[in-house]
């Protein structure tokens, strides 16, 4: 499961940076900034899905990857789950519910994800402006 976020504003915060330094010294910049708010994310979202936790491997294996430029152009963080309980395969059932014989099931946790990215989004947005603000200086 990825999450994108467009970041309005933060277009001429770049733009500046773009003036003042490097193309690389800029994709640095950008990279720690998302990285920084990723974290904060990540954080966040472990807390949300903690909510329907038993055996907390869900909670413990939320990540997020390093902040890399893909190919279009746009720097991306992508969060998940990784590690040894192989969370990821079971988290699409907690967020989306089930059938097994005919029978609906809806977990505890159904839709406990999707509701942390709605109600995230601007203060990720606003994090990831003050961390490029917070690095331009």
């Amino acid at each position: 499961m990825d999450f994108n976020f467009e970041i309005k504003g933060a277009d001429e915060i770049v733009a500046n940076l773009e003036k003042q330094f490097s193309e690389r010294r800029v994709s640095s910049i950008v990279n720690k900034a998302i990285n920084t708010a990723a974290d904060e994310y990540t954080e966040g979202l472990a807390k949300a899905i903690s909510s329907y936790k038993d055996t907390g491997a869900t909670v413990e294996e939320t990540t997020h990857g390093r902040a890399t430029k893909n190919s279009s152009g746009r720097h991306i963080a992508k969060v998940g789950w990784r590690g040894p309980m192989q969370r990821y395969k079971l988290i699409h059932l907690n967020e989306f519910g089930y059938v097994r014989h005919g029978r609906s099931y809806s977990p505890r946790g159904m839709g406990v994800i999707q509701g942390y990215i709605d109600g995230s989004r601007n203060q990720f947005l606003s994090n990831m402006r003050e961390n490029l603000s917070e690095l331009v200086k």
